[in-house]
């Protein structure tokens, strides 16, 4: 699943700087970094009568001498292609694909202070440290273009260093490990991008409540207008829109932090509060952190398609340097401005003024291009291995048969999405926040924190060295695995007793169609529920006075204990 290629990195003592590889040593050895000087061409061809060998760059370099060692079974044609996007185009990709601030605060309200700091620095840590290490890891072997053949070959050389002798067929460990990481990236995007799907309905809902429109309209309409952006073969040919999109993320953290300033909720009635999170509320918590730093499972990808893969560095620079200065803002300004009744959907959370309405429209942009860029990484894969599309064909050259199989293919995948999202609505508590729960436990977790970290071990066992070294590798994997586990237990269970209670409600119950609330103060859990907001912010007047917030939290626990 989901079409990956080789990282660039430079060493880590010096980010900055780049090297070319010359070399690749046997199957499980480190590769030797020769630095080259650019535009150097191999050795010419020496004797009568014989052709000068053309210039090739570094990944035709290491593939060649690879093929030698055994390691080169099933690339495809193109997989020494070097891809045409610029740095700047692949970071803001990957910016605005993981960055999701808005969702900080309802991930913090998830965890709690204590907690929420604890797990929220050590994700910065963590992740950032496995970025570099995954992009060791596939530059060491640049002909393995996907996630999953490098879990594949790392089982392959693992079993050769440590079962020698024993009749093993490699060649099935190295499909299962292929398939293990075609199956957690599948999933994980898959209810990712099925979660912007509902972000785009929601936004619609709360834009245009009084329209005889539901939610379940508004899915489809979602679907309709995805069909358009969906057919952009590739990252680099969605420069323009990533731009956009770039744009509207920094233009909505910045109207964040004017709502907030503007009526600040903690000097509401009654004010924010701030519950002790549950055991479950906890896992919640961390996976939605996982979904948040998530992006691991597409940097393959992305490095595929740079023209100077070996700025990879710069990128991850770029991306965490701009993300997680967002995610510590919003994190901590959101949850002490609505503690507990923070949402995944934060705009719910401010009141029905001009300066939302102008966030719900930016919002929407960003939600929309996401719905693309989290879909294609799994989409090139499948068109790659089930149709034999070569992934950095640009739209000059495609063919008939091409443009009509992604034409059909990427709007059915949508269409899936849209379907599950149509069998979540009107289940009670945030469904966004457990689908991006969801995402975290069952995908990105393993992609972000556990395989980076086991890769590099198999693949480079000399450079884990030292006790501290292993027992911080060791406490990755097994905190992540945990988390997994449990984290999928009550996003599943909470998801599942919520589409069960809406199954079982009386009959001629009206099913939700409008989001339950769509603006400040209109929830019991609100900061400003009793006393209402100023009459200069055209809040919509609080409704059901008999609810409270202690209820709505007692139903939520209920589905997920």
């Amino acid at each position: 699943m989901l079409a990956e290629a080789g990282i660039s990195r430079a060493n880590s003592s010096g980010l900055g700087t780049s090297t070319r590889r010359t070399g690749v040593q046997p199957v499980g050895a480190d590769v030797e970094m020769v630095a080259v000087p650019e535009g150097d061409a191999p050795p010419r061809a020496h004797g009568a009568g014989k052709a000068a060998k053309p210039k090739r760059g570094y990944r035709e370099l290491v593939l060649d001498e690879a093929q030698g060692e055994g390691e080169r079974e099933s690339a495809p044609s193109h997989a020494t292609e070097r891809g045409s996007s610029s740095t700047w185009v692949i970071a803001a990709n990957n910016i605005v694909y993981m960055a999701a601030p808005l969702a900080m605060p309802a991930t913090m309200a998830s965890c709690g202070w204590v907690w929420g700091t604890v797990i929220l620095g050590y994700s910065i840590v963590a992740t950032y440290h496995s970025a570099l290490l995954l992009g060791e890891v596939v530059t060491s072997r640049p002909h393995l273009d996907s996630y999953p053949k490098v879990v594949g070959e790392a089982l392959v050389v693992w079993a050769k260093r440590n079962l020698d002798g024993l009749p093993l067929n490699l060649e099935m460990l190295r499909r299962v490990g292929s398939e293990l990481a075609v199956v957690l990236q599948f999933l994980s995007y898959f209810f990712d991008s099925t979660a912007q799907v509902l972000y785009c309905a929601e936004y619609f809902d709360q834009l245009l409540p009084h329209l005889p429109v539901c939610q379940k309209q508004w899915l489809l309409l979602t679907w309709v207008l995805t069909i358009p952006l969906m057919q952009a073969p590739n990252f680099g040919e969605s420069s323009v829109s990533v731009v956009v999109a770039y744009v509207c993320l920094l233009l909505n953290v910045a109207t964040f932090f004017a709502e907030v300033w503007a009526y600040t909720p903690w000097d509401c009635e009654p004010g924010p509060s701030y519950a002790q999170p549950g055991v479950g509320q906890v896992f919640i918590g961390f996976t939605a952190f996982a979904y948040a730093f998530g992006g691991h499972g597409m940097y393959p990808e992305e490095v595929r398609e740079m023209r100077n893969p070996e700025e990879w560095p710069r990128v991850v620079n770029y991306t965490y340097g701009t993300v997680c200065s967002m995610y510590v803002a919003c994190a901590y300004v959101g949850y002490f401005a609505y503690g507990s009744g923070a949402r995944a959907n934060l705009n719910s959370n401010f009141p029905n003024n001009a300066l939302n309405v102008f966030s719900i429209m930016v919002q929407l942009v960003v939600t929309y291009y996401c719905i693309y860029v989290t879909s294609l990484v799994m989409l090139l894969h499948i068109e790659e291995h089930a149709f034999g599309i070569n992934p950095r064909l640009s739209c000059g050259e495609y063919t008939a048969r091409t443009g009509a199989i992604r034409l059909v293919f990427r709007t059915a995948f949508v269409g899936l999405q849209v379907l599950l999202c149509i069998a979540l609505v009107g289940v009670q508590g945030d469904v966004l926040l457990a689908m991006q729960s969801l995402s975290g436990a069952i995908g990105m977790t393993a992609l972000t924190y556990v395989l980076p970290y086991l890769l590099h071990w198999m693949l480079h066992p000399d450079r884990v060295s030292g006790c501290a070294m292993r027992c911080w590798y060791i406490f990755n994997v097994v905190v992540a695995i945990v988390i997994m586990i449990g984290g999928t237990w009550f996003g599943v269970k909470g998801m599942v007793d919520g589409i069960i209670a809406v199954a079982d409600a009386p009959d001629g119950a009206e099913p939700m169609c409008h989001l339950e609330f769509l603006y400040s103060p209109m929830s019991p859990c609100d900061s400003c529920y009793k006393g209402g907001l100023p009459d200069k912010y055209y809040a919509l007047p609080p409704h059901g006075r008999n609810a409270t917030c202690d209820a709505l939290f007692d139903d939520d626990l209920r589905r997920r204990r």
